[in-house]
């Protein structure tokens, strides 16, 4: 158990942040929402060749919705942070959110096992 628990502790010591990115958490975000399109893009081309049962289309659907939210979070915080707006708050519903998808690309995987 410990070995599990010191792998994502190193990789994070070693995270090298996007060279556009605001800050961490910009580029940590940024990268979240690459990771969830790629989900996102990988179930609809599996729909397309075979038609996914409907409590997947239904978890995809969530998928899609909370990818779209977080988004719109990510934006508004980038644009907090870009302006020098207090962004406090922005960061904590990025964080909500990016946790919401995170919580429903999961369910989407383990429904497709």
């Amino acid at each position: 158990m410990p070995l599990l628990f010191a792998t994502p502790a190193c990789a994070s010591l070693h995270y090298t942040v996007h060279p556009d990115a605001l800050n961490t958490a910009d580029s940590t975000a940024y990268d979240t929402l690459l990771i969830a399109q790629a989900a996102i893009d990988q179930a609809r081309v599996a729909n397309q060749t075979t038609p996914l049962p409907p409590d997947l289309k239904t978890a995809l659907n969530t998928v899609v919705q909370s990818y779209n939210v977080a988004r719109e979070s990510w934006l508004t915080y980038r644009g907090a942070v870009a302006t020098n707006a207090p962004a406090d708050a922005y960061l904590t519903q990025l964080n909500n959110n990016l946790l919401d998808l995170s919580k429903a690309i999961q369910a989407l995987k383990e429904g497709q096992k």
